[in-house]
C-alpha cells in the first residue's frame, strides 16, 4: 500500500492563493476561526460535516515542511464520509473501510499559516482523504522557511479540525541549541496520559516516540475500557489507534509539536523478529491469523495512522535520518523488521547463552547497519543522536554474568560490539535515547557494551577498553515497570524495585542512573558544549497529575561520561 504523491507545487505558496476555484481567505478576528469566502459552487466535492475525532499531526519535519496528517471519523470509531459532488457523481462510504476497498474518500481543504489565527496563509490546498487508508490524509508540505513555527487546519464543508502547530527544522548553518521530547510504551488501559499534557507544554523542536505507541494485547487497567484483545483483522488493528487517540492529552501533544515515530514490537506482536515470534501463542484468538498476514496488516495500520512519508522504492522502510542545523543529526533505525530471532529461545529466566554473542547475528540487517555506520562516521554534526528502540548497553543481573533480556542488544552482542567499536574510534559525541524497557536508565557506552569491572562469569561479558557514547533510557508513559509488575521477589513492589536498582548499578558499573518505579517522559537538550537529559515524572494513575524533574544529567562534549546536574 502506498499513498499518492502529495508534494505541493510552488504555485500553492503564492500570496492570496485560493483553496478552491473562486475561493478567497478572509482575515480572522482575534480568537476567531478564519473564514473561507467561497463562490456558490466552491464547496462542491468537499466532505460534508466531517468529524476530526483523531486530531491532527505534523510528522517527520524538514527545513522546508513536514507531513501533515488527519483522519476523518469519530474518535474511537469509524464515522462516515459524506461528500458533495465529485465530477458530477456522489461519493460516500465509511472512514473505516476494509482492506482492499478502493473508495477515494473525498477531499478537504488545508490551510497553513505563520499566524496562530491562520490569517495570511502561506498555503491553501485541496487534499485527498483515502478511504482505503482508514479515512486518513497524508500531505507533504514543501516550500516553508527553516526554523519557523507554522499553524495548520483541515476543513470540510461544515466541519473543521483542531488547529495544529509545528516547527520546521533549523537551517543548515544554525548553531542554536536543539530540544527534543521523548516518550515510549503507553499501554492505554494501564494509566492516564498526564505525561502528554505536560509534554504538549514543553518548548521543543519535535517529539520522538521510541516505539510501542499501541499494544496488541489488552490487560485490566484504570480507565474502565477495553481495547481489542489480539486484533485479527485490519480494521481491529486500526481501531487500536482510534482508541488511543480518544485521549485528549495525546491529541493535544500531537497538535503542538512535530512528531517522529519509530516502531518497536507491540504495534504488532511482543518480541517478534523477521521470521516469526518466539513467545508462544497465549490465546486461541491470537493464533487465528498467520504471522505474515498479521504483520502486513499491523504495518499497514501503522503507516496509515502515523504522519510519515513513504519511501517509494522500499514501502515498509522506516529508518531515516534528520539534520537539525550544525548541532544534531538524528538517526532513527528500525530494530525490529530485519532482526534475527532472539537468542536462547528468548528466555526471560536470565540464562547464560553463547548464542547471544554469536558472530553474524543481526538486529539491523546488513543494509541498515551499513547505513547507520556510514551515517554516524560521516556526519559533521556536533552531536549524533540515535532514536533507539531497544537498550544498547549491557545489563547484567547476577554475579555469574547473566544478562537481563535477549530481545535487547544483549542478545545481539557481536553486532553491538561492531557498532560501538566503530563509534569509539570514529564518532564524536554519540547519544542514544532508548525506549522499550519501561524503566528509566542512564549509562555510559563502552565498545563491548560493558564497562571495566562488569561481572563476566559464564556469559563471558568482555569488558570494554574504549568509551563510545552515552545512553538514556526513557521510562514508560503508562506500561507496567518493575514496581508495577511485581517483577522482583519482594512482596513490597516499590521496595523490591528500589533494591533491584541497587543490584543493577552494582553489577553494571556503566549504569549511572536507575529508576524502576517512575513513569513519564524525557527531554534532551544539546548545544555546542554539552548534552543534557531530564527525566520528567508523573503519576500515571492520576489524570490531573503534575510533573516533576526527578533526575537531570549531562554529558560534556568529547567525553562520553554522564554527570549529575
Amino acid at each position: 500500500m502506498s499513498f499518492p504523491p502529495t508534494n505541493v507545487s510552488r504555485r500553492a505558496f503564492l500570496a492570496g492563493l485560493s483553496v478552491l476555484g473562486g475561493a478567497t481567505l478572509l482575515p480572522a478576528a482575534a480568537n476567531a476561526t478564519p473564514v473561507l469566502r467561497q463562490a456558490p459552487d466552491a464547496g462542491a466535492g468537499l466532505i460534508r460535516n466531517p468529524e476530526f475525532g483523531n486530531g491532527v499531526m505534523a510528522g517527520v519535519p524538514r527545513t522546508d515542511g513536514a507531513t501533515l496528517w488527519t483522519r476523518v471519523g469519530a474518535a474511537g470509531g469509524t464515522g462516515s464520509l459524506e461528500t458533495g459532488s465529485l465530477g458530477g457523481g456522489s461519493v460516500g462510504g465509511s472512514a473505516g473501510g476494509s482492506a482492499g476497498s478502493s473508495g477515494a474518500g473525498g477531499e478537504l481543504a488545508l490551510v497553513v499559516s505563520r499566524r496562530e489565527d491562520l490569517s495570511s496563509p502561506v498555503l491553501a490546498e485541496r487534499v485527498q482523504v483515502r478511504e482505503d487508508a482508514d479515512g486518513t490524509v497524508h500531505f507533504d508540505v514543501n516550500g516553508l522557511a527553516p526554523g519557523e513555527t507554522y499553524y495548520y487546519q483541515f476543513r470540510g464543508n461544515g466541519g473543521e479540525s483542531p488547529v495544529g502547530r509545528f516547527r520546521t527544522l533549523r537551517p543548515a548553518d544554525s548553531n542554536e541549541p536543539v530540544r527534543i521530547g521523548w516518550f515510549t510504551c503507553q499501554g492505554f488501559e494501564e494509566g492516564y496520559y498526564a505525561a502528554h499534557r505536560h509534554l504538549a507544554e514543553e518548548d521543543l523542536d519535535f517529539v520522538v516516540c521510541l516505539g510501542d505507541y499501541v499494544y496488541e494485547f489488552t490487560k485490566p487497567g484504570v480507565r474502565g475500557v477495553t481495547t481489542n484483545p489480539f486484533p485479527q483483522t485490519i480494521d481491529a488493528m486500526r481501531d487500536k489507534y482510534r482508541q488511543y487517540r480518544t485521549d485528549a492529552n495525546l491529541r493535544q501533544m500531537h497538535s503542538q509539536h512535530a512528531f517522529i515515530p519509530i516502531w518497536d514490537d507491540h504495534e504488532f506482536r511482543n518480541n517478534y523478529s523477521k521470521d516469526g515470534w518466539t513467545f508462544p501463542v497465549i490465546s486461541p484468538i491470537e493464533g487465528a491469523v498467520g504471522f505474515q498476514q498479521k504483520k502486513q496488516w499491523a504495518w499497514q495500520s501503522w503507516f496509515e495512522h502515523m504522519p510519515v512519508p513513504r519511501f517509494a522504492n522500499d514501502p515498509t522502510r522506516t529508518y531515516r535520518s534528520l539534520r537539525v542545523g550544525k548541532t544534531v543529526e538524528l538517526f532513527a533505525p528500525d530494530t525490529r523488521q530485519y532482526r534475527d530471532r532472539q537468542a536462547c529461545g528468548d528466555s526471560l529466566d536470565h540464562i547464560v547463552c553463547a548464542e547471544a554473542d554469536a558472530a553474524g547475528r543481526t538486529m539491523l540487517g546488513s543494509t541498515q547497519k551499513q547505513w547507520l555506520l556510514d551515517g554516524m562516521t560521516r556526519s559533521d554534526a556536533r552531536w549524533k543522536v540515535v532514536a533507539n528502540a531497544n537498550m544498547m548497553m549491557g545489563m547484567v543481573v547476577a554475579d555469574n554474568g547473566t544478562r537481563a533480556y535477549m530481545d535487547t542488544w544483549d542478545g545481539y552482542g557481536a553486532e553491538r560490539a561492531e557498532i560501538l567499536s566503530t563509534a569509539a574510534q570514529s564518532v564524536d559525541n554519540l547519544v542514544l535515547v532508548t525506549g522499550d524497557d519501561h524503566d528509566g536508565w542512564a549509562g555510559e557506552l563502552w565498545d563491548t557494551g560493558f564497562a571495566p569491572g562488569t561481572p563476566s562469569g559464564a556469559q563471558a561479558n568482555a569488558p570494554g577498553t574504549r568509551r563510545a557514547g552515552v545512553e538514556f533510557v526513557v521510562p514508560s508513559v503508562t506500561s507496567a515497570n518493575t514496581a508495577d509488575g511485581g517483577y522482583t521477589s519482594s512482596s513490597d513492589n516499590t521496595g523490591g524495585a528500589r533494591a533491584e536498582e541497587v543490584n543493577r548499578r552494582d553489577k553494571n558499573p556503566h549504569v549511572k542512573h536507575a529508576d524502576m518505579v517512575s513513569h513519564g517522559y524525557g527531554v534532551l537538550e544539546v548545544d555546542a558544549s554539552e548534552a543534557r537529559f531530564q527525566f520528567r515524572t508523573v503519576d500515571k494513575l492520576n489524570p490531573n497529575s503534575g510533573v516533576e524533574t526527578t533526575k537531570a544529567l549531562r554529558t560534556p562534549a568529547g567525553q562520553s561520561v554522564i554527570e549529575t546536574l
